[in-house]
């Protein structure tokens, strides 16, 4: 076997073998880095004519709250989103007037 050969063999040997210690580095830091889950809830609130939802969330770092609205006039589907706030707190999202909450959920920021 040539010298440019076996170089280029050793080259691919160590980049596999980089690829697979970064891929365990990876899964090992994910797992210890979520001790818990993000998880949250919500309650629907009304504000004549609006509705909403109050989302809590936990599991750490900051989350916004999010609902999809569905119209009562036309059917449209959108989403609306909340304020930002640290895990545990509460954000409260409002569709417009003339429109229901269908979905609501937090978004980990």
């Amino acid at each position: 076997m040539h010298a440019p050969q076996r170089a280029a063999g050793v080259l691919a040997a160590l980049v596999l073998a980089a690829g697979g210690l970064m891929v365990t580095a990876q899964a090992a830091s994910a797992s210890e880095s979520s001790p818990s889950a993000f998880s949250c809830t919500y309650r629907l609130v009304t504000g004549n004519p609006h509705k909403g939802a109050a989302i809590t969330c936990t599991g750490g770092g900051w989350f916004t709250g999010a609902i999809d609205c569905k119209r009562t006039d036309t059917g449209l589907v959108y989403t609306h989103f909340g304020n930002r706030v640290a895990a545990g707190g509460t954000s409260t999202v409002w569709c417009d007037a003339n429109a229901n909450v269908i979905r609501a959920y937090g978004i980990q920021t």
